[in-house]
């Protein structure tokens, strides 16, 4: 019998969220953006095969998304979700990973998700949200929020 791999952390990743938070009302609407059912904060998560990360704010929508630090870039294989002024970031030295953790971190924010048209914006020209981008033991890490305070970010 073959495990899926990806559903068996995302179940790990939700049990530990709500055993830390002791709160057991967290579910995912139909695009897979996670909410309290009952508690006034909003949440996101994201990991990888060694850390998880996740995010809490009292005030709006937040994401996150982790990434191994050297992220590997290929324009044949990703080069169709990203805006052309992330392309020239690339071009001049900004990791893949920072790129595509800002991208992510902020569709996840809006509950989009992952589309077709995400080369349509960049990143880093962004007016509603604010994104922030930190490399960590080898990972790298990008929250979006639509409000600077009220935000806790965790990392196990």
């Amino acid at each position: 019998m073959k495990v899926n791999q990806n559903s068996a952390r995302s179940k790990w990743a939700l049990s530990l969220i709500e055993d830390q938070l002791g709160i057991s009302t967290i579910k995912k609407s139909a695009t897979g953006k996670p909410f309290f059912v009952d508690a006034p904060y909003y949440i996101n998560w994201s990991h990888n095969d060694t850390t998880l990360v996740y995010v809490l704010s009292e005030r709006g929508q937040v994401g996150v998304d982790i990434e191994e630090e050297n992220l590997f870039y290929d324009e044949h294989l990703h080069g169709w979700v990203l805006h052309e002024e992330e392309k020239r970031r690339i071009v001049n030295g900004t990791e893949f990973s920072e790129v595509w953790t800002r991208k992510e971190a902020i569709l996840k924010c809006t509950g989009e998700g992952i589309h077709e048209k995400m080369n349509e914006f960049s990143s880093y020209q962004t007016t509603n949200f604010t994104v922030t981008t930190l490399y960590m033991n080898k990972v790298c890490i990008s929250v979006c929020s639509e409000y600077d305070e009220g935000i806790e970010c965790i990392v196990c």
